[in-house]
């Protein structure tokens, strides 16, 4: 079986962050409560995750569909309560600039779901999107 792989390696900070590397990349996950503040939390990653998943997604479909889209803006909410460690909703809404017929960027959204991995890792039922429409004036 063919397969991507994937991994990250993280170093403690010696308070509760972390250092972490992917590929070339590093940077830091710590929280704003009682660590140093020095990157967004677990759960803030896990949110830009999805939001990157989705961004990707987007612009792959765009591409392959020639669509004519001037831009796009995706922003994910998630909430949990204080008693229990778990997101209890995820939302995103994205607001696409364009002029395309609002079917094809509707067909963009399904098929962006469908093949988001992390989007799918996290699990499609638990992640609700909504998409704006607004048509720039040339």
């Amino acid at each position: 079986m063919e397969r991507l792989e994937y991994s990250a390696h993280l170093k403690w900070d010696g308070n509760v962050g972390s250092e972490a590397k992917v590929r070339e990349f590093t940077f830091h996950i710590d929280t704003n409560t009682d660590g140093h503040n020095k990157g967004p939390n677990p759960t803030e990653y896990l949110l830009a995750a999805i939001g990157g998943c989705i961004t990707v997604n987007w612009g792959r479909l765009i591409k392959k569909m020639r669509l004519d889209v001037r831009g796009f803006e995706v922003e994910v909410r998630g909430w949990r309560g204080l008693d229990e460690p778990q997101l209890k909703e995820i939302t995103y809404k994205i607001t696409v600039f364009t002029n395309e017929d609002e079917k094809k960027i509707m067909r963009v959204k399904e098929l962006a779901e469908k093949y988001g991995t992390v989007f799918n890792t996290v699990g499609a039922e638990k992640i609700r999107g909504e998409v704006e429409v607004v048509k720039p004036g040339d």
